[in-house]
């Protein structure tokens, strides 16, 4: 009995050890530490979505910070990311190789006054996070090509090179670095 005994105890401990192991070390590499839970939620998926379309460091992060940006880090402008599954804004193309339906409606500053009914006066609307990081990893594909930028500097550039946003390059990348010193 006693031997039976000892063996349950060290069988406890090493299962007690691995836990902690294995718990200890999501927690110790977590990247989105400085986010609340829900948006740490958040960050974990879409990280995941990004990944399965096939970002790689450091572009994965300057994704992420960009997203961040976009979204309000999930509160103000989330109606968009809410709605659409939509984390950076994209417009609707109506074409065949953006698997997305018309969303709501961009802003009214945005739109095409001339054509009311204009895809582009619309957001993509995605099923879900991995079709939403399919097309944002195709956008970031082409023109100055963000997907090979190597600084954070270096993809607000070809961001805007791409006039992917219509703020000042000067403030949209001082946001970007915010948030992507909030990832690491």
């Amino acid at each position: 009995m006693k031997a039976q005994t000892r063996k349950i105890l060290i069988l406890s401990a090493i299962g007690l050890l691995f836990y902690k192991l294995v718990k200890g070390s999501k927690t110790m590499s977590a990247k989105f530490i400085n986010f609340k839970d829900v948006e740490q939620a958040k960050l974990q998926m879409l990280e995941q979505a990004l990944i399965n379309a096939g970002l790689k460091l450091p572009q994965l992060n300057f994704a992420l910070a960009q997203l961040l940006l976009e979204t309000g880090r999930f509160t103000r402008k989330s109606a968009v990311s809410t709605l659409n599954n939509n984390y950076t804004g994209i417009k609707f193309l109506n074409k065949p190789y953006q698997i997305a339906e018309r969303g709501s409606s961009v802003p009214a500053a945005e739109q095409d006054k001339t054509r009311p009914n204009a895809p582009l006066n619309f957001y993509a609307k995605f099923k879900d996070a991995d079709a939403w990081a399919k097309d944002y990893v195709r956008i970031l594909s082409f023109g100055a090509k963000p997907i090979q930028a190597t600084t954070i500097d270096d993809f607000n550039l070809r961001l805007q090179k791409n006039k992917y946003y219509g703020s000042s390059p000067a403030v949209y990348g001082k946001i970007l670095k915010q948030f992507l010193a909030m990832i690491k």
